[in-house]
C-alpha cells in the first residue's frame, strides 16, 4: 500500500514522536528513510530523454540537421541593423 502524506517537517516530527515507536522500530525507520532517499539521489537522467536529442551517427538524416542548424545560426556580426 501506497500513501503520499504532505506535512512540514515539524508536523512530521510530532508525528513520529507521537507513535511511540521502540528504539528498533525507530533504527528500521531510519534506515528505510536513508535507503529511499539514497535511491532517489543515484537516480540519472539520460539526456536521450529530452526532446530533440540524437546519438552522432544516428543517420544520415541527424547528421545533415545538424549541418542545417550550424549553417543557419547567424552571429552578431552578420546581422544587419536598420
Amino acid at each position: 500500500m501506497d500513501a503520499t502524506i504532505s506535512l512540514d517537517r515539524s508536523n512530521l516530527w510530532q508525528m513520529i514522536q507521537a507513535l511511540s515507536l521502540n528504539a528498533d522500530n525507530k533504527l528500521w525507520l531510519g534506515q528505510k528513510l536513508i535507503e529511499e532517499a539514497e535511491k532517489e539521489k543515484s537516480q540519472s537522467v539520460s539526456a536521450s530523454k529530452f526532446y530533440g536529442v540524437w546519438e552522432d551517427g544516428d543517420s544520415p538524416d541527424a547528421d545533415e540537421l545538424a549541418r542545417e542548424i550550424k549553417a543557419s545560426r547567424r552571429f552578431k556580426d552578420d546581422i544587419i541593423a536598420f
